[in-house]
């Protein structure tokens, strides 16, 4: 691989492994398996390895999965909270034991083996044996207070049964049984809601709401395993630790290992497999942990992960059965997805009837045809994915699938045109087909759905089915005619069939009717990214809604039209390079002309670096631009703006001006006296300055309030200033 190549593919991993941490850690909702995730990573790993050019500190490679949402008062962990290490094979997991072995210098190690809890890992901490808070494990070094919502589990303890420390830390994850599980889907399923698609998914987003009331109603549960800061220590071994958990009355695992050596652990490990699947709470895996604590502090920690720790996966669990069809969904951007019909097949504690085949080529790649023996996977407990298939028992007359000829050309739910488009894949850019009518009754439900989720406007009781309904009806062509339905037609909305009938209710549609109100209320990036513009997720959607001050304004945007100019410069002052082997200059004159022209192309980039795109940070690209502003350009863009004036619906952004901070990087930490961080990420914003969730060389300002952690570390080691929030406030100015 050459290095231009391998930037090309870093640059590509980061932005999957990114999209993929936004999707698990923030809105609990998977796309991938864990494997599949962490082969991506190590992927990536691998390469800012063999390339340390492009190494940098804001790799996905180098930090925790970062959990926070808006909503939640951040907190500093007094001792940082970290993620694993994970392998799939025992040659790694013995390589984890080699080298502990040469860090203490013997090979005489005890270790413990304890069940990987698919869960929400939070931090308790308990003063004077007295319940005081549980954070999220956040971005390692602070998360968010969940205190409220952890108060409603039932089976944690107020007091700490017998003596306890001053203070101490425990760490664990927050489940939710499949029992549970089944219930709350079963009441959904009731009420014409999308289904949850498993425990960990709906336990994450549940410690994540806003009405502890709700959260009660979700019967959460918690299991305690680790230990953070403990003042005076009171254990010295992992051993110790668990009975002083169990002690305390504290939840603990059904089972674990006290073993000594890297047989006994691969044993052990071994053993747990057999037994995982009777415990309250999903397992992915064993965790294998060095038992003394001070061979823990010996060996250390690197940025993200503990190296005297180490998570074995346990391989996904599958099952083979028969392909009887392949059909054809239709998503709300218009990408045709194939899905398997199955013959049932019992797996993962479910029935499974329906698989993803990812797309047109992967099926190409497998082999994959109708009739075929499959073997498929849940890993991670996500969607069932087909592995592969059995050629050699492949029934006579099967043949190669080609989705275009399974539609007939057109789309299966309009009979629309379809087109082949390139897409973002895991392995790059690859192609799929695509819809081009944007008033497909598919893509209509998937967008409106898609307006009303928890991450967008969050109008809850509109789910999957509602959607559907509403569209399938005429009731809504765009998400805003949402706001047009009046009470008694939400209330009166049939969800099953004229011999089935399924009424809605007016107790759901009066949570439609005050959700939407609220919804009025919210900034600009919320609606920004609710209207599903193209190419604009939700990290792109919060730097355009602080730039600009309302749609209308994104619209016709200069600072879009100024990002499209400087990719025209660039590109322009690569083919001048009057050095171009591929397009060399006729002669000297043409030489010199060319040199001339890049240095005025430089002055022009300057100039636009200094003044427009100051502080734009790399998510806004040219894509982005030219996505954003031939949407809003086109019928369906202007016809959702003149609804949402005929609504008087104008969300506001923030506008960002030249300013104080201009050219400026500000990175926060810590809690500051009177600010909140995100009013002070604002400030920094307005007054035209950039925030960074990572210290390096370029980092203009270190902002640092009470329990700073290692970034403050950073910043001195790297003599980057460090100043509180008088001089944060001296330096904005009186404006």
């Amino acid at each position: 691989m050459t290095p231009a190549d391998a930037q090309q593919r870093i640059a590509h991993l980061r932005a999957q492994v990114t999209h993929h941490d936004e999707r698990y850690y923030r809105q609990a909702q998977p796309e991938i398996s864990d494997f599949d995730y962490d082969r991506l990573k190590r992927e990536l790993a691998e390469l800012e390895e063999e390339f340390l050019l492009f190494a940098s500190a804001d790799s996905p490679t180098r930090r925790v999965g970062d959990d926070r949402v808006q909503g939640f008062v951040e907190v500093a962990h007094r001792q940082k909270m970290l993620s694993l290490d994970n392998t799939y094979n025992e040659t790694e997991l013995r390589a984890f034991h080699t080298r502990l072995v040469k860090l203490l210098e013997t090979d005489d190690l005890r270790y413990t083996v304890e069940p990987k809890i698919d869960g929400l890992a939070v931090s308790l901490t308990y003063e004077e044996g007295k319940f005081v808070r549980a954070v999220t494990r956040g971005q390692g070094d602070r998360g968010d207070d969940v205190t409220a919502n952890v108060r409603t589990i039932a089976s944690l303890p107020r007091t700490l049964h017998g003596a306890a420390p001053r203070i101490v830390e425990i760490r664990g994850e927050i489940y939710l049984t499949q029992a549970e599980f089944e219930r709350i889907n079963a009441e959904r399923a009731k009420e014409g809601e999308e289904l949850y698609a498993n425990p960990r998914n709906v336990a994450a987003g549940t410690i994540k709401l806003l009405d502890a009331a709700e959260v009660a109603r979700r019967k959460l549960d918690i299991v305690l395993y680790g230990l953070g800061a403990c003042e005076p220590a009171v254990v010295h071994s992992q051993t110790e630790l668990q009975e002083k958990i169990r002690a305390w009355g504290l939840p603990v695992v059904e089972r674990y290992w006290k073993v000594r050596g890297i047989d006994a652990a691969w044993a052990a490990i071994g053993e747990l497999d057999q037994l995982r699947r009777t415990f309250a709470y999903g397992t992915d895996g064993a965790v294998v942990k060095l038992d003394d604590f001070d061979q823990q502090r010996n060996t250390g920690t690197t940025d993200k992960s503990p190296r005297w720790a180490i998570a074995y996966k346990y391989k996904p669990d599958s099952a083979r059965t028969r392909l009887k069809s392949i059909t054809i969904q239709v998503g709300k951007t218009g990408i045709l997805s194939p899905v398997a019909e199955l013959e049932p097949v019992f797996l993962s504690l479910s029935t499974i009837s329906r698989a993803t085949l990812h797309n047109e080529d992967e099926i190409r790649r497998k082999d994959i045809r109708v009739g075929d023996l499959v073997e498929i996977e849940r890993a991670g407990e996500v969607i069932p994915a087909v592995l592969r298939s059995f050629p050699e028992e492949r029934p006579a007359g099967a043949t190669a699938f080609s989705l275009f000829d399974a539609v007939g050309g057109h789309c299966p739910v309009c009979g629309g045109k379809i087109a082949r488009v390139e897409v973002d894949t895991e392995s790059g850019l690859g192609a799929a087909w695509k819809c081009e009518n944007y008033d497909c009754r598919a893509q209509r439900a998937g967008r409106l759905g898609f307006f009303c989720s928890r991450r967008a406007l969050a109008i809850d009781g509109v789910g999957e089915i509602v959607a559907a309904k509403l569209v399938e009806l005429d009731l809504v062509r765009d998400p805003p005619d949402l706001y047009d339905l009046p009470l008694e037609t939400l209330a009166t909305l049939n969800l099953g069939t004229g011999e089935e009938p399924r009424i809605f209710g007016e107790k759901n549609a009066t949570k439609i009717v005050a959700a939407r109100k609220v919804a009025r209320g919210l900034p600009l990036e919320k609606w920004l990214y609710a209207l599903s513009v193209p190419d604009v997720g939700e990290t792109t959607a919060r730097e355009l809604g602080r730039r600009h001050r309302n749609l209308a304004d994104l619209a016709d945007s200069a600072l879009l039209r100024a990002v499209l100019e400087r990719a025209a410069l660039e590109e322009e002052k690569d083919r001048e390079s009057p050095n171009s082997k591929k397009n060399p200059p006729k002669d000297e004159a043409e030489r010199s002309r060319r040199k001339m022209r890049r240095i005025a192309i430089d002055a022009e980039l300057t100039t636009l670096e200094a003044g427009v795109l100051a502080g734009v940070p790399s998510e806004v690209g040219p894509s982005v631009a030219a996505s954003a502003l031939a949407f809003f350009a086109g019928e369906p863009g202007r016809r959702l703006l003149a609804k949402l004036q005929a609504l008087g619906i104008d969300p506001a952004g923030t506008v960002m001006t030249a300013g104080a901070f201009t050219g400026k990087t500000f990175v926060l930490t810590g809690t500051l006296p009177t600010l909140k961080r995100e009013e002070a990420e604002q400030k920094i914003l307005a007054a035209g300055g950039k925030v960074s969730g990572s210290v390096s060389k370029k980092t203009s300002y270190v902002l640092a309030g009470a329990e700073a952690g290692s970034k403050l570390e950073k910043a001195q080691a790297l003599g980057v200033p460090v100043i509180d929030e008088t001089a944060f406030l001296q330096l904005l100015g009186p404006a």
